[in-house]
């Protein structure tokens, strides 16, 4: 069979035409992180009081007194500056004086349970004008149902994991990219024109559609830029590509802080990644998915293309072999046509593989949990909601760009170890650090999570990668999915696990850094696949790391031009001309 590495040895393994459709793949990658992180603003839960009828006015009431400290604090009848959770939608008792509301008369008896009509509450609208929660109703009483619409994107992604990696591998990389992102710009922005009766179910079906449109071009794009690529290149862009990920999110920060109406917000979101469909004419489908498919022929007219765009000479002499056996599986496609295609299932037919598949998954589960677990936790930075948002996602970029200049020189393995380790560390004392009122221990939370994100960013790149470089072409995209759908039982499981905080306010965070501690443990029993091809067979997959010597702890120095130089053959000038004799003369 045609050996594509072999190929880019020739044509260059990370030229011209590669970066084209990296670039491309990066907006991609962009439209997944834009998507992921929407509804922190269009379901955003605002601060909401009942309305006081003798101290607020009967019309215009706002939630902050505005003259006070920059409008951050609460109206000075109140006596506390904050309201429970439990008292928002509790009518206070209010002391007046001359039918003046006395200052810090407003209280609450707990023994009372007269509550306000959701007509009659005081919203905060100094973030965003309006939001779903509102236009719902998920106030008060059902407040707790935003939890369940959250979780319903990742549900998407979940079934989107699977769904797409299917398509991927069984229809080409490209097609499930196009689906993906048709599924994921209309349902996105079908979900703005959800109302009525209805309105609340339907838009719950259009997020989990989004849900799988963002993970398919998340899934897709990722797989599509590692493939068509050398193995010298694999790690670099498979990290490096994560980063537009997180510009994505940084993008949906900014259009939510100019654009403050929760249903123009979703249009201006989602509507315009329609013209990402734009890829089905401007890249390639990958090459090596081709030759795994048996379409040699489409695979050397994409080699022959690179070639002409990476200014190097097309190998056809490596074509004579791949010629030849192609015309013999011709003439024997009949005693082939019972061949059993390779599925996802042979990863566990063999105890060895099953068990790195199985750690695989555990790891996927654990740095999702920590991800989407911190990022929900964020709102203990100090600052604006805008503030901590970007905070919260800038501090991803430093991850991803220690892995780009850590990992080939220490290897996969002991860094997916020391990232799981380092976060589940940070999560725990994060975690037994919760509700202290010290402002240096306060401090100290903060900084513990951002370092906890660092670990848990870090880690979600290398799995990325570390996955795409274990497992085989034929299944690849399959084990990149079935990866992602075991991690979105992760996402999900980060939202509930902040049921726990009733029984113990450290239990969720702290739970969360056992999980990523023990990640990395495990990770240590993975072979290292740092300067490994990408293996093309279940045979290749299984004798990963078998001739390799090299130590957990193993560091090389590598320089920034040895980490991107690359050393190309010259395409033989007599086996050139031969092979073109011998293709005119067929």
């Amino acid at each position: 069979a045609l050996n594509y590495d072999e190929v880019l040895e020739y044509i260059g393994q990370f030229g011209t035409f590669q970066k084209k459709i990296v670039f491309w793949m990066c907006l991609l990658q962009a439209a997944g992180g834009l998507a992921v992180v929407a509804f922190a603003f269009t379901g955003l839960e605002p601060k909401y009081r009942c309305s006081v009828p003798p101290c607020d006015t009967q019309s215009g009431a706002e939630y902050f007194d505005k003259t006070a400290n920059e409008g951050a604090e609460l109206p000075a009848w109140y006596r506390n500056n904050t309201i429970a959770i439990n008292d928002r939608c509790r009518v206070p008792i209010v002391k007046e004086m001359g039918g003046v509301c006395e200052e810090g008369g407003t209280f609450f008896i707990y023994d009372d349970n007269i509550t306000c009509d959701i007509t009659d509450l005081v919203i905060d609208r100094s973030i965003m004008r309006n939001t779903l929660i509102e236009e719902f109703q998920l106030l008060c009483g059902r407040s707790g149902q935003r939890t369940v619409y959250n979780a319903i994107y990742m549900v998407g992604m979940m079934c989107g994991s699977y769904v797409f990696g299917w398509v991927s591998d069984s229809y080409g990389r490209i097609k499930a990219l196009l689906l993906a992102v048709v599924t994921l710009s209309l349902s996105g922005t079908l979900g703005a024109f959800c109302s009525g009766l209805m309105g609340l179910h339907v838009y719950a079906f259009m997020r989990f559609l989004t849900g799988m449109g963002g993970i398919g071009c998340v899934m897709s794009s990722f797989v599509l830029a590692i493939e068509h690529v050398g193995c010298k290149y694999t790690m670099v862009i498979g990290i490096a590509i994560v980063i537009p990920f997180t510009l994505g999110e940084a993008l949906l920060g900014l259009e939510a802080y100019f654009i403050r109406d929760w249903k123009t917000l979703q249009i201006v979101a989602h509507l315009p990644l329609l013209l990402l469909v734009g890829v089905y004419w401007v890249v390639p489908e990958s090459v090596r998915w081709l030759i795994g498919a048996g379409r040699v022929e489409e695979a050397k007219d994409i080699i022959e293309k690179a070639a002409r765009v990476n200014e190097r000479d097309n190998p056809a002499h490596l074509f004579k072999a791949t010629m030849i056996a192609s015309s013999g599986l011709e003439n024997t496609a009949h005693s082939e046509s019972n061949e059993v295609k390779t599925t996802i299932l042979d990863l566990f037919r063999i105890t060895k593989m099953a068990l790195r598949a199985f750690n695989m998954c555990f790891q996927w589960f654990s740095v999702t949990m920590c991800y989407y677990g911190l990022s929900f936790a964020s709102t203990s930075l100090s600052g604006d909601v805008f503030s901590n948002f970007f905070l919260s996602i800038f501090i991803e970029i430093p991850s991803y760009i220690f892995c780009i200049l850590v990992m080939d020189s220490w290897g996969r393995r002991p860094i997916l170890s020391f990232c799981q380790a380092m976060s589940g560390i940070a999560c725990i004392f994060c975690g037994l650090l919760q509700g202290q009122t010290d402002p240096g221990l306060q401090g100290l939370q903060v900084f513990l999570s951002l370092i906890g994100k660092f670990g848990a960013s870090a880690s979600f790149a290398i799995v990325y990668v570390y996955t795409a470089e274990m497992f085989p072409t034929v299944i690849r995209n399959q084990a990149v999915g079935t990866c992602s759908l075991v991690a979105r039982i992760g996402g999900i499981t980060s939202l509930l696990l902040d049921l726990l905080k009733v029984y113990w306010l450290p239990a969720p965070v702290f739970i969360m850094g056992v999980v990523a501690t023990t990640a990395g443990a495990l990770a240590v029993f993975f072979p290292e696949t740092l300067g490994e091809k990408l293996p093309e067979t279940m045979d290749e997959a299984f004798r990963i790391g078998e001739n390799s010597n090299r130590g957990f702890c193993t560091f090389t120095c590598t320089s920034v031009k040895e980490m991107f130089s690359e050393e190309l053959k010259t395409v033989p000038r007599e086996g050139f001309n031969n092979q073109a004799m011998d293709v005119e003369k067929e």
